[in-house]
């Protein structure tokens, strides 16, 4: 009996044994394989972070050649009780602001990264994406920054430029809309925090046909004629409204103002305006507006020149490298368009006649 335990037990070790060799042989033969795949996933994972090097490497390098990182002293918006009246009591119109928000950014974004070479790159993906976000309809406006990095690391201040005269057309808005009683009061106390600024843009009527002759001047609506037309309907959006919202009390009669030009501008971003010889001003399309405000009306047109000479200056073989780019945007933006730079600045007119009119007619006929 202990013979036949002592050879169950010999059958089953053995039996054990050849399992565990036969374990070990598989392991052994997979080995090399389990080998080979997290090697090869090492080596994929390392070319992908070695591709993200690169890539940013490739942005980074321009812009650190362009000086040093600037420190940014943004500002929080003039806090009031009108603020947000415009997104509370007229949604409509501020999801469209929402929408032209995003344009500008998208367009130097994409000017930069692409060296405004490709006409299909601008004209159809970036002007088409800034159409798509449009349609989404937006309810908030979006961040900026999130959609240009690379242009904000470039010329932050002239983008905070962009930012406090925006913040301004926001205020404005939201004090016409509002229930605030004596309206005129509200838009000189907004009007004296903007200025309070060394960011603010100057309140002089500048002379925007000499600033249209900077030698890189209509570098950008040359080549991407559709994507300027673009631009410049959304600047008509952003002047033509005042007259309109201000020539009514009732908040329900302030959404049938402004529903005809809504579609005309949709019109516009369907089949941009390219026959404009020059940007909407708010003299043409809100007269009543601009008599009455004309310090507010010469900020918002001497904005949209400064749009036009920035996206001049980045879609100009002139100026081929970031740092000229980054160093003439400052130049100008500071010696032309900045408030301190009144006292010397070559491009302020001296009468107190009213802007010129460019195709007002055309314009003024649309709403």
């Amino acid at each position: 009996m202990s013979e036949m335990k002592s050879q169950n037990r010999q059958s089953v070790m053995g039996t054990m044994n050849t399992t565990t060799n036969t374990r070990t042989t598989r392991l052994t033969d997979r080995t090399p394989r389990i080998t080979e795949r997290k090697a090869s996933i090492r080596m994929a994972s390392w070319n992908h972070i070695a591709a993200a090097i690169v890539l940013l490497l490739a942005i980074a390098a321009p812009l650190a050649s362009c000086s040093q990182w600037e420190q940014r002293d943004k500002r929080f918006y003039y806090r009031a009780l009108w603020n947000f009246a415009l997104r509370e009591n007229l949604k409509e119109l501020d999801i469209e602001f929402n929408g032209v928000d995003f344009g500008h950014s998208n367009l130097y974004e994409n000017l930069l990264l692409r060296g405004a070479q490709s006409l299909p790159a601008i004209e159809e993906d970036a002007r088409k994406q800034t159409l798509r976000f449009i349609a989404t309809r937006p309810p908030l406006n979006p961040n900026e920054e999130a959609i240009a990095p690379t242009y904000m690391k470039l010329a932050w201040k002239a983008q905070n430029t962009f930012d406090e005269a925006h913040a301004l057309h926001r205020g404005t808005y939201d004090i016409y809309v509002s229930e605030v009683k004596d309206k005129d009061a509200a838009m000189r106390k907004l009007l004296a925090f903007y200025q309070d600024s060394q960011y603010a843009i100057t309140s002089k009527r500048l002379d925007h046909h000499r600033l249209d002759t900077l030698p890189y001047s209509k570098a950008f609506r040359q080549k991407f004629p559709l994507f300027n037309a673009t631009i410049w309907a959304y600047h008509y959006l952003q002047v033509v409204v005042y007259d309109s919202l201000g020539a009514v009390a009732d908040l329900t009669a302030k959404q049938k103002a402004v529903e005809p030009i809504l579609r005309t501008y949709h019109g516009y971003l369907e089949h941009p305006p390219v026959e404009w010889t020059f940007m909407p001003m708010t003299g043409e399309l809100s007269p009543k507006f601009a008599a009455e405000h004309p310090e507010i009306a010469n900020i918002f047109d001497n904005l949209h020149m400064m749009h036009d000479t920035i996206s001049d200056i980045l879609a100009s073989e002139l100026l081929p490298t970031w740092e000229e780019k980054r160093n003439e945007i400052y130049r100008v933006t500071q010696a032309y368009y900045w408030a301190s730079a009144d006292a010397t600045n070559p491009y302020i007119l001296k009468d107190d006649k009213p802007h010129g009119v460019h195709s007002m007619s055309s314009r003024r006929s649309t709403h």
